[in-house]
C-alpha cells in the first residue's frame, strides 16, 4: 500500500499527523470524529515477505482487547479493507520511558513508582496468560501525569494457545532486552518478561544497560546467555541494598531463580519505598561507580589470562603432589605422621534390659566416645551413624560404616556388677586384633566411666590420646540424670518435658559438654516431629548459661550453629562453621556438616558438592543417605532413588533409606508401593514423619477413613503440628462434612497463631485459604517469600493456597514448578485442583503433562523426608 501525507481518512478516523514508525507499521495521530477524541492508529506496512502480517496485527488487537488495565494502552477498533489493516488505540499524550528519563532528573521514589506501574500492567497481562516478549523502554509510554502505559504487543504470545504467528523470525524480541531462554529459542513463560523488566529497571535506576553497550547484537546476546552482569551494588552503591538484590534476581539466568511474578516485584519495590531514604537519589548514574558495564565486560580475562591461571593452578597441584609424596597430609596446615584410620563403636546392648544395666551401657558408650575422640591417627565415626545399625550383624555394620576398625563392647551383668569386654576388630577381615576386659560396678557410674577410659589406653597403645582426659564437670547424681535423659531421648511425645529437665541439669552442671549435644539433638527432634517452632527460644536459653571455659567446645559451637540456622542467620552460621573446622580433625565430618548446612539453607548445589567431598573420603551409608536426601530436595527423585539403592545395598535393614524411598514413592504417585514399604517396617517402629507419610499414601489411594484415623495418630504424636489437621479438613470436605472441615482448619489456625518461622506461617496461610480468607492467606505467603526453601513441599503448599484463593496465575506458576522439580501429575487430581482440568488458562500445562487430569487417584502432599530437615 502507499502511505499518504496527512490529512486523510482511515475508516471514520481523520489522520492529522505521524507519531512514528516501526518494523511492522506506521503510527498516526488521528481524530475520532464520532466521539470527538484523539486516537493513535497503527497501520500495517506492506511486506511481500510476510505471509501472516495481517493475522499478527489482528492477533495483537485480540490480545489487547483482553487487557483492560490503566497501565496498558487500550484498543478501540480495528479497521480492515481488502488489502490493509489498522489498529485504533488509545492516544497517550506523553513520551517513551527512555525519552522521559533523558529529559528529566527524577528522584529514586519517582523511578520506583513508575516501575511499580509497569509491574501492575505486566501482572495484568500475565494473569490473562499473555507474555509481552518485547518489554523495553521504547514500548513503555509515560503521559503528562506520569502514568505508565505498556504498548506494542505485536509479538506478544498467549500462553493459552499454540500458534506459529510469532515464529516467523525464529526468535522474536529486541536483542538487548530478551531473556537467556528467549535468545536460545526455548519455551517461555511470564518469567521471561521479568528478565526484560530487570533490564529496563537496571537502565532506569543505574543509567546503563546491564550487559554493556557493544554495537554488535551477537556480543550482547552472548553476554545475556553466558555472562553475569555487573552487580547493581557495584555500579550504583548509592541504591538501597534491597533494590540492588531485586535487580540481580530479576536478571538471573534461570527463570526459577527470578521472583515468582510481577506482583511480588511490585511488593518488593513498595517495601523499598517504605524504608525511606530514596528522595535524595536523583542521578541517572552513580557518582561513586568506578567502572561502566561495558568496561566491566571488556576487562574480563581473555584467553591469555585464563591460560596463565590454568598454569598457576597446575603449579599448585604439583606442589600438593610433592607434599603428599613426602608423606604429609594437609588439613588446616597440620602435618600428620601417618594415614588416619576410621574407627566405629558398635552400640552396646546389655544381656538384661533392666534400668540400671541400661544406664551403665549408656555410661560406657559415653566414655568410649570421649576416649576415642582426639586420638592420634584415629578418626571416630559419629555415634549417630553407628546407632542406625544397632543389633545388625557385624559384617553389615562394617560395610555400612565403611570403617577401618571396629570397637565392639560387650556387657555381661550379675546382680551388682557387669563384665565389660572391649574387642578391637579389623573391619576388612573381621579379625580381632586386641581385647581388654574389666569389671564395672552398676552403682558407681563415674567410677565405671573412669575404668572404661583406662581400658582404652591399654587397648590402643599405637593411637595415644593427644591431650589429658578432661574432668567431668558434673556430680554423680547429675551424671545419672544425664544418662536417664539420654535413654529417654527418643520419647517423642515427652520431648518438651525432657528438655525442661535438661535445662535444670545445665544450671547445676553448665560445663558438662555432652549435655549440649544431647540437648541440641532433642531440640532437632522436637522441631522435626512436632513442627512446634520452640527450638530458637530453647537453644538461646541454654546458651545464655555457657561458661567461658567451654565456649569453643564443638558441642557448644554446634548448638550455636543450630540456633543460627533456625534464626536464618547465614553469616553467623558460616562463622561458626569456620570455627568448627578448626576443632574437627576429620575432613569428611566437616564436609558432611557443610552439606547439612547448605541443605538447610536451600542451596542444594553446594550441598551436593560438599557431600561428594565427604563420599570421596569415606563411602558410608550415612553419606549416601545424605546425598539421596539432597537430591530429593532438588526434585531429582530418580537420582535420589538410585543413590538410595546403593545405600540399601550396603544395609538392607536400616529404616532411614527405606523410609525416604517410601516418601519418594508417594511423591511419584506410587502410593501402594509406599504403603507396602512402610507397613513392612511396622507401625510401632514408625516415627511421626513416617506415620504422616503413610497417612498421605492412604489419602492418595482415596482410603479416606484409614487416612483420617492415621492423621489423628500423628496429631497425638505431634500435637503442635498443624499439617495433619489441614489434611483431615480436606478429607472432611471430600466426605461433604464442611462444618467439621472448618473446625479442623480453625484448630490449625490456633496452633500456628503465634508462630513466626516459615513453616508455621506457611501452614497458617493454608488454614486461612481453607477457611476462605484469601487476603490473609496471601499476606502470610508474602511474609515468607525470602525465608522458605524453594522445594517441592513449599511450592506444593503455595499452589494449594493460590488455587483455593482463586489466583490462577500464581497457582499455575507453582504447579509448573513442582512438576519441573519432578513431582507426579497425580498430585493434582483432587477436588481442590479440579478446575485445572477445565479452565483454558491451564491448557498448556495439560498439553505438556498429559497425565495431569487423567489419573484416578487422589492427591498427595509432598511427602516429608523421614528425617525431616537435615540434621547438624
Amino acid at each position: 500500500m502507499t502511505h499518504k501525507e496527512p490529512p486523510f481518512y482511515i475508516g471514520r478516523y481523520l489522520v492529522t499527523g505521524k507519531l512514528g514508525s516501526g518494523g511492522m507499521g506506521v503510527v498516526y495521530l488521528a481524530t475520532d470524529e464520532r466521539l470527538q477524541r484523539k486516537v493513535a492508529i497503527k497501520q500495517l506496512l506492506s511486506n511481500p515477505n510476510s505471509r501472516n502480517a495481517h493475522q499478527r496485527i489482528r492477533r495483537e488487537a485480540l490480545l489487547l482487547a483482553q487487557l483492560n488495565h490503566s497501565n496498558i494502552v487500550q484498543i478501540y477498533d480495528v479497521v480492515e479493507s481488502k488489502r490493509d489493516i489498522a489498529l485504533v488505540m488509545e492516544h497517550i499524550d506523553g513520551c517513551s520511558l527512555e525519552r522521559w528519563q533523558r529529559e528529566r532528573t527524577p528522584d529514586l521514589t519517582q523511578k520506583i513508582q513508575l516501575l511499580k506501574q509497569v509491574c501492575a500492567g505486566l501482572g495484568r497481562a500475565h494473569a490473562a496468560g499473555i507474555i509481552h516478549r518485547d518489554l523495553k523502554g521504547e514500548n513503555i509510554l509515560v503521559d503528562s501525569s506520569n502514568t505508565v502505559k505498556i504498548t506494542d504487543f505485536g509479538i506478544a504470545k498467549s500462553s493459552l494457545e499454540e500458534s506459529d504467528l510469532t515464529r516467523e523470525q525464529h526468535i522474536a524480541g529486541s536483542w538487548g532486552a530478551m531473556s537467556p531462554e528467549q535468545a536460545q529459542g526455548k519455551p517461555l513463560d511470564h518469567r521471561s518478561d521479568l528478565f526484560a523488566l530487570g533490564v529496563l529497571a537496571y537502565r532506569l535506576l543505574c543509567g546503563q544497560n546491564p550487559f554493556g553497550d557493544n554495537k554488535s547484537p551477537y556480543v550482547i546476546v552472548d553476554r545475556i546467555v553466558n555472562s553475569q552482569q555487573l552487580p547493581a551494588a557495584r555500579l550504583c552503591p548509592d541504591l538501597p541494598p534491597a533494590l540492588c538484590n531485586l535487580l540481580d534476581r530479576l536478571l538471573a539466568k534461570k527463570p526459577e531463580h527470578r521472583p515468582i511474578n510481577a506482583t511480588v516485584v511490585a511488593e518488593e519495590l513498595d517495601a523499598v519505598l517504605k524504608l525511606g531514604h530514596t528522595s535524595s537519589f536523583t542521578r541517572t548514574h552513580s557518582l561513586t561507580a568506578t567502572v561502566t558495564t561495558e568496561e566491566f565486560f571488556q576487562r574480563r580475562p581473555g584467553i591469555g589470562e585464563k591460560l596463565r591461571r590454568k598454569i598457576g593452578l597446575a603449579a599448585g597441584v604439583l606442589g600438593l603432589g610433592s607434599a603428599l609424596a613426602a608423606g604429609i597430609m594437609l588439613w588446616e596446615g597440620t602435618p600428620l605422621a601417618k594415614q588416619h584410620q576410621y574407627i566405629a563403636v558398635t552400640i552396646l546392648s546389655p544381656t538384661e534390659k533392666d534400668r540400671e544395666q541400661q544406664l551403665l551401657a549408656s555410661n560406657v558408650q559415653g566414655a568410649l566416645k570421649q576416649g576415642l575422640s582426639g586420638r592420634e591417627g584415629l578418626y571416630l565415626i559419629p555415634y549417630t551413624e553407628s546407632q542406625r545399625f544397632s543389633g545388625q550383624p557385624l559384617a553389615q555394620q562394617a560395610r555400612s560404616l565403611n570403617a577401618d576398625l571396629l570397637l565392639v563392647p560387650d556387657l555381661h551383668c550379675a546382680s551388682h556388677s557387669c563384665e565389660l569386654t572391649l574387642e578391637l576388630v579389623e573391619a576388612d577381615k573381621l579379625a580381632v586384633i586386641a581385647s581388654r576386659s574389666t569389671r564395672l560396678s552398676i552403682n558407681e557410674l563415674l567410677g565405671s566411666r573412669a575404668r572404661t577410659l583406662q581400658q582404652l589406653d591399654y587397648l590402643l597403645p599405637d593411637y595415644p590420646s593427644q591431650g589429658a582426659a578432661e574432668e567431668l564437670a558434673i556430680s554423680a547424681e547429675g551424671y545419672q540424670q544425664y544418662l536417664e535423659l539420654y535413654e529417654q531421648r527418643h520419647d517423642y511425645r515427652n520431648l518438651a518435658d525432657l528438655l525442661d529437665k535438661a535445662e535444670k541439669l545445665q544450671q547445676e552442671a553448665p560445663a558438662f559438654t555432652p549435655l549440649y549435644d544431647l540437648y541440641t539433638d532433642m531440640v532437632v527432634d522436637l522441631e522435626d516431629n512436632s513442627r512446634s517452632a520452640e527450638g530458637p527460644a530453647r537453644l538461646e536459653r541454654i546458651l545464655q548459661n555457657v561458661p567461658p571455659q567451654i565456649a569453643e567446645a564443638p558441642e557448644v559451637l554446634n548448638t550455636r550453629l543450630r540456633l543460627a540456622l533456625l534464626r536464618n542467620e547465614p553469616g553467623e552460621a558460616e562463622a561458626l562453621l569456620a570455627r568448627l573446622k578448626l576443632t574437627l580433625p576429620d575432613e569428611a565430618s566437616y564436609y558432611y556438616l557443610n552439606a547439612n548446612y547448605h541443605d538447610l539453607r536451600g542451596d542444594y548445589t553446594k550441598a551436593l558438592t560438599e557431600i561428594e567431598k565427604a563420599l570421596a573420603l569415606r563411602t558410608s551409608y550415612n553419606y549416601l543417605y545424605q546425598k539421596a536426601l539432597t537430591l530429593t530436595l532438588t526434585g531429582d527423585i530418580a537420582g535420589a532413588n538410585a543413590v538410595l539403592e546403593q545405600a540399601i545395598a550396603l544395609n538392607s535393614e536400616s529404616l532411614d533409606a527405606i523410609s525416604l524411598l517410601a516418601a519418594n514413592m508417594i511423591d511419584n504417585g506410587k502410593a501402594q508401593e509406599a504403603i507396602r514399604l512402610l507397613t513392612n517396617i511396622g507401625l510401632d517402629n514408625l516415627g511421626p514423619m513416617d506415620t504422616y507419610n503413610l497417612c498421605l499414601a492412604h489419602f492418595v489411594e482415596k482410603q479416606y477413613p484409614e487416612s483420617f484415623e492415621c492423621l489423628e495418630r500423628v496429631s497425638q504424636m505431634a500435637p503442635k503440628d498443624a499439617s495433619p489437621l489441614l489434611y483431615q479438613a480436606e478429607i472432611a470436605r471430600a466426605l461433604e462434612r464442611p462444618e467439621e472441615a472448618d473446625a479442623l482448619a480453625r484448630r490449625a489456625l490456633d496452633i500456628t497463631a503465634e508462630r513466626t518461622d516459615w513453616e508455621g506461617v506457611l501452614m497458617r496461610a493454608r488454614a486461612y485459604a481453607d477457611l476462605g480468607q484469601a487476603e490473609k492467606a496471601v499476606e502470610n505467603l508474602m511474609m515468607i517469600r525470602r525465608d522458605a526453601p524453594d522445594d517441592l513441599y513449599v511450592n506444593y503448599a503455595r499452589a494449594q493456597v493460590y488455587i483455593s484463593t482463586g489466583d490462577l496465575l500464581s497457582a499455575k506458576a507453582h504447579i509448573r514448578k513442582t512438576l519441573e522439580q519432578g513431582s507426579s501429575p497425580v498430585w493434582y487430581c483432587t477436588p481442590r485442583f479440579a478446575k485445572i482440568c477445565t479452565l483454558p488458562a491451564f491448557e498448556d500445562l495439560r498439553q505438556q503433562y498429559p497425565e495431569l487430569c487423567r489419573g484416578d487417584k487422589g492427591n498427595s502432599q509432598i511427602a516429608r523426608n523421614s528425617d525431616g530437615a537435615p540434621r547438624l
